[in-house]
């Protein structure tokens, strides 16, 4: 027992330190253990775990803090720190009277611990989740006067206070048989008495010894300086029922959200509080919830209970309504107040009947509850109440659509008929066709269209049709009746597209409206491009008739005046030489590098380098480079012979480069020492030798040569001959790795069968014969 109480000890020593070590303090401990107990720690244990606190730097409500937070239950919390008082207290050490600065504050302040609940799944109970905040802030206010009504008990802080003609003030702590100790005045019970009649009985006992008080002219003032702390108790069905202690300043809404309301079959409508055997109150918690009233003040005593009954009758509703959920009712509550509850109908609601689900003996029965019954109907429980929807369809409206002023949706009041209809919409357009029609749904749900002659109609030729509800009436316009004709514009023109053609349109117009003639284009060739209106019922083979015209920048000329048809189609051809031919980038050897602007279609490299100012001392065109869309162009601008030159066309963004002369070889590949070499010989095989000779892997019969213009050239083959590529300055010679044929010859195991077939084919035909 004696190992287990200090292995106990121990571990419980390491666990709190670590809550209070400054730092990370939630990364270094896993929190208190749940067998933690206040009761079974020593009072040096206690001291020490207090003072470690204070070293670090903690003050005393962040050390209860991260108590709380670590997991000790309330109650622990609540014994911590009276034993810590208490040992202060009875302490005679200067050490243990250090612990807490002010012991009445360190008590008050014990209010706000609580065991911090999970947070819930919103409940379709109403009220329900007013109580699902994890953090709870809903505690008394203990900065507050105190009340007139509060009723002193043992362990109430007193400062009794005398101004006047005497002057006086002295400290008194209720004991626990109710009495406090007052100089001149001796022993005076004050238990189970509020503020009011605690200060008229000092007042009468404090007579003698001040006679100005009888007079007034000695005033008695009585302050509440620690407010107790008391045990209430909740029961019934509590989401947390149990044993609180609360300070005695804490209300009965105070502790309803401390117990975290009603469970699933608790009732927020009837809750008791229960003094002495008797229920003294009965609270609706709906009157909060709807109109956030309070009520009045219900005060908690010691030993106080608080119980959560059995719901008595829930309903639900839903549909059309503001706040739909499952309502508690009392007995006899209505439908109309179950409505007041849910926050009333939505805009869209059918308010003259409310469908009602009710449970039978043996099935479920609907009602339709009128709304003159609202006020009667006593909903049971179980009852489920459905708001519908009104419907989209209209009672009483007609459209009209197309050519008149004032289309939309009018009102079908009284026997409205077609003529008086298109009367209120102002009249019919200028542009309204003489043809109209109704869509019209009959009784039957058959669908018709009843056509009309708009003129005979509002002339009176023809009987006036009387209109039914949800008719649709149409009067097209003449041009919804036809395509648009339009005309396009294209080619070389600010702003190509299509455009509406009307009537007397010219070519000058169709230009103007795309914008006018860009500064490329070719308006000596524009062309119209026009389809022949053939009505042969044979396939022809020209359908499309073009018109060239010069058209002058100015607009002026005769040919702008040419009249258009509809589909007609402009085309502004491009100027043909009026453009770049594009740039050439030019770097190097030459004398002005930079990007040349073709001259002309044909230019050649050796033309270009002649307009740069030609080539430097150093330069070597035989090896010039030329790339084309990033790829390098193998050029002999010097010729095969080097005596006839060739030409090079040069295409836009292609880039020369002219070379140094590069007095050297380069020998890399599979050679023994792969090394740029001093050029002293066109003989390939020299370089190959000076290179340290081909290696095992390296192929000679597949060496190359490749020259600095990227032309390459390989070993020829004549018979038994190999004629070996000319070496020039600036060469580079490479030696590729031999690549085995895989199969090619054949091994010495594959020798072995073979000889041992044929060894056994001979013998075969030896017995054979």
């Amino acid at each position: 027992m004696k190992s287990y109480y200090i292995k106990f000890l121990f571990t419980s020593f390491l666990i709190l330190a670590g809550i209070f070590a400054v730092g990370d303090l939630a990364a270094q401990t896993g929190g208190l253990p749940s067998s933690t107990r206040v009761n079974q720690m020593s009072d040096q244990q206690i001291m020490q775990l207090w003072q470690q606190a204070q070293r670090s730097g903690l003050s005393e409500t962040e050390t209860m803090n991260l108590l709380v937070k670590r997991g000790l239950p309330s109650s622990e919390i609540t014994s911590f720190k009276r034993r810590l008082v208490t040992m202060q207290s009875k302490s005679k050490s200067g050490a243990a009277q250090n612990l807490i600065a002010d012991s009445s504050r360190f008590m008050k302040d014990s209010s706000w611990v609580t065991e911090i609940p999970a947070l819930k799944k919103k409940s379709t109970y109403f009220g329900f989740d007013f109580f699902n905040n994890p953090n709870p802030s809903f505690e008394p206010n203990l900065r507050l006067t105190t009340p007139k009504n509060y009723v002193l008990g043992p362990d109430d802080e007193l400062t009794i206070s005398f101004t006047g003609v005497n002057e006086s003030s002295t400290d008194a702590t209720i004991s626990a048989d109710g009495t406090i100790s007052v100089p001149y005045a001796g022993i005076i019970n004050i238990n189970g008495l509020t503020i009011d009649q605690a200060t008229q009985k000092i007042k009468s006992k404090m007579t003698q010894a001040y006679p100005a008080l009888s007079t007034g002219r000695t005033q008695i003032f009585l302050t509440l300086n620690n407010f107790r702390l008391i045990d209430v108790t909740v029961i019934g069905e509590a989401e947390r029922p149990g044993i609180y202690h609360v300070s005695a300043l804490a209300s009965l809404f105070n502790l309803l959200y401390r117990a975290g309301g009603p469970s699933e079959n608790g009732s927020l409508r009837k809750i008791e509080l229960i003094r002495n055997s008797k229920v003294v109150e009965t609270v609706d918690f709906y009157a909060f919830l709807q109109k956030g009233l309070l009520g009045k003040d219900i005060r908690l005593q010691d030993q106080d209970i608080i119980r959560f009954p059995l719901y008595g009758k829930r309903v639900a509703i839903s549909g059309e309504i503001r706040r739909p959920a499952i309502y508690e009712l009392t007995e006899k509550e209505t439908l109309a107040e179950l409505v007041q509850l849910a926050g009333g109908m939505e805009s869209g609601a059918i308010t003259d009947i409310a469908k009602v689900v009710q449970m039978g003996s043996r099935e479920m029965n609907v009602r339709d509850v009128p709304s003159t019954d609202f006020n009667y109907f006593i909903p049971r429980n179980g009852d489920s109440v459905y708001i519908d929807k009104i419907s989209s369809r209209f009672a009483n409206r007609v459209v009209l659509a197309g050519a008149v002023y004032r289309p939309g949706n009018y009102e079908l009041a009284g026997k409205l008929t077609l003529s008086a209809l298109i009367k209120k919409a102002d009249g019919l357009r200028e542009d309204a066709f003489n043809r109209g029609y109704i869509k019209r749904t009959t009784l039957n749900s058959e669908r018709e269209l009843i056509s009309f002659n708009v003129k005979d109609i509002l002339n009176g030729n023809q009987a006036d049709i009387l209109l039914l509800r949800e008719d649709s009436i149409t009067i097209p316009s003449r041009d919804s009746l036809r395509d648009a004709p339009r005309i396009t514009v294209g080619g070389n023109v600010r702003a190509p597209g299509f455009f509406e053609f009307r009537e007397g349109m010219s070519v000058e117009d169709a230009i103007l409206m795309a914008g006018g003639f860009t500064n490329d284009a070719a308006n000596h060739k524009v062309e119209i491009s026009r389809m022949d209106k053939n009505t042969a019922d044979t396939m022809v083979n020209k359908v499309v008739d073009v018109i060239t015209l010069n058209i002058d920048s100015s607009l002026q000329t005769g040919s702008a005046k040419t009249k258009l048809q509809p589909l007609d189609y402009i085309f502004v051809p491009r100027l043909l030489n009026y453009r770049y031919l594009g740039t050439v980038k030019l770097r190097g050897e030459v004398l002005y590098s930079g990007d040349y602007a073709l001259e002309k279609r044909n230019e050649t490299v050796q033309e270009l380098i002649a307009r740069s100012g030609g080539l430097s001392t150093f330069a070597s065109l035989a090896d010039a480079q030329v790339y084309r869309k990033g790829l390098r162009v193998a050029t002999d601008l010097l010729g095969s012979d080097a005596s006839s030159t060739q030409k090079f066309l040069l295409l836009p963004d292609d880039s020369i480069y002219i070379p140094r002369k590069d007095p050297f070889v380069e020998v890399q590949g599979f050679v023994f020492n792969p090394q740029i070499l001093n050029y002293e010989t066109n003989s390939f095989k020299s370089y190959i030798s000076k290179a340290g000779g081909v290696t095992d892997k390296g192929n000679l019969k597949k060496s190359y040569i490749q020259y600095s213009n990227g032309i390459n050239q390989k070993i020829r083959h004549f018979l038994f001959f190999r004629i070996y590529p000319k070496v020039l300055p600036g060469s580079k010679i490479i030696v590729p790795e031999k690549v085995e044929i895989p199969g090619k010859g054949i091994s010495a195991v594959e020798i072995s069968a073979l000889i041992g077939a044929l060894s056994a084919l001979v013998s075969l035909i030896a017995v054979l014969k």
